[in-house]
């Protein structure tokens, strides 16, 4: 634990006749990182079983305001009121969203029935028709169309449930704490010190940061989008492969686009007396959740670091997957 570790760097200290403010400053990082710092990437390996758990690097501590406030544009009611969270303590978010190898790891290796399999089908994108329509038959094995997905590709189609029994897993076989997000600690980590309404700014980016609704995108029937970032195209219709673009400054890939993401939390229809520490906000038996962040088939406004949304614990789409949280 932290004791320990004072410990050992208090010797330390006195060993090299370090100063007080240098054994003061190593101790300080102790309690925030235990052992590591923030940027520090780094993967557990299993203790038991041939495998590791996703790559994660060390979201730095810090405050921020959550949600929109009330004269922003595109702001919901859902997104208010506007309120401060201190985030105490780093922790480590997954570079990237769980890709469709790392889940079949888990599911073969566990003999986990995933809901697509047990509930049957998901929502998955109609090319016909432009729209998404549930469609018997799809897992967490296919894309956002109901096609085998690549192993790259981010893992969809599957549910709140299959998500947090993945995090289990890791869980169990490292030896570590890993978990959804929470959607404080969702949003604090996609914005990344900014305040504007993407990470990357207030509008269209100037370069391809994301997988986004881009006005220049085409789907393979030459559909486009009718509610799109103007004068974007990231060469996409659906999921690319993950960490295809550019991370945020907190290193993270995909966190506004590519797909949108489970966390922790169960669904509430506003802030009203949200925790204020990062904190999962938890209801005994809740069977909605959250989803943040937007994905290759949101609207613009949907893509914005302060909106949410949320689905019931068991939803399937070919629009949403994961990443994990590894407690430091």
């Amino acid at each position: 634990g932290n004791l320990d570790l004072a410990q050992r760097l208090a010797e330390q200290a006195t060993a090299l006749g370090a100063s007080t403010d240098v054994f003061l400053a190593k101790l300080q990082n102790a309690r925030e990182y235990a052992s590591y710092h923030p940027g520090q990437v780094f993967t557990d390996h299993f203790l038991d079983i041939v495998g590791q758990a996703p790559p994660v690097v060390v979201v730095p501590r810090g405050s921020f305001p959550m949600g929109s406030p009330q004269r922003s544009r595109a702001q919901t009611s859902a997104e208010q009121p506007q309120h401060e969270v201190t985030i105490a303590r780093g922790f480590a978010m997954a570079r990237a969203e769980v890709t469709v190898a790392e889940f079949r790891a888990f599911v073969h290796a566990s003999g986990y029935v995933p809901d697509s399999d047990r509930l049957g089908g998901a929502s998955v994108y109609d090319e016909t028709n432009g729209r998404m329509q549930t469609r018997a038959g799809v897992d967490w094995q296919d894309d956002y169309a109901g096609q085998r997905a690549r192993d790259d590709d981010p893992v969809v189609n599957v549910s709140w449930n299959d998500a947090h029994a993945y995090a289990q897993w890791l869980s169990k076989h490292t030896g570590k704490h890993y978990r959804l997000p929470t959607e404080a600690e969702y949003e604090y980590a996609e914005r990344a010190g900014t305040t504007t309404l993407y990470w990357w700014g207030d509008g269209t980016p100037s370069r391809k940061v994301e997988n986004l609704t881009g006005s220049g995108d085409r789907s393979p029937a030459h559909r486009s989008w009718a509610n799109a970032f103007e004068g974007y195209s990231d060469g996409y219709w659906g999921p690319a492969p993950v960490m295809s673009f550019l991370p945020n400054p907190f290193g993270l890939y995909d966190i506004s686009g590519n797909v949108s993401e489970w966390v922790q939390d169960c669904w509430h229809e506003n802030y009203v007396r949200a925790p204020t520490d990062g904190s999962a906000w938890v209801n005994p038996g809740c069977d909605e959740r959250v989803i943040r962040g937007g994905s290759w088939g949101s609207a613009p406004d949907q893509d914005r670091s302060a909106f949410r949304q949320g689905a019931p614990a068991d939803a399937r789409s070919g629009r949403v997957g994961f990443r994990v949280v590894r407690d430091l």
